[in-house]
């Protein structure tokens, strides 16, 4: 991650000063105000890591702060299609070819 010139010396001085053990530190802080000013920024980061299969739906809710009902709204009004709907319906359709195999 680069940053422009400026901001690098005002987070090299915030660390030079005591304030920050590290340049990591800082960017670690202002990572966690954001999310606490623009909660639905947690949401967004839940629902991309969920959407790639890197979380689970639970850790998904836990990301975003709300419940699973309301997650599950979330997804729809985005008009995404929950993993498990889609492992659902492709169980679905092996177990029709298999049974449709047997006849």
């Amino acid at each position: 991650m680069s940053l422009p010139p400026r901001e690098q010396e005002e987070i090299t001085s915030l660390v030079e000063e005591g304030r920050f053990t590290s340049q990591s530190d800082v960017l670690r802080t202002a990572f966690r105000i954001m999310l606490e000013e623009r909660p639905k920024y947690r949401i967004d980061i839940a629902i991309n890591l969920y959407k790639k299969g890197e979380i689970s739906i639970s850790r998904a809710t836990e990301i975003a702060g709300v419940s699973q009902g309301e997650f599950n709204e979330i997804l729809e009004r985005r008009d995404i299609v929950k993993e498990v709907e889609r492992k659902e319906d492709e169980s679905e359709k092996v177990e029709k070819l298999k049974s449709g195999m047997n006849e």
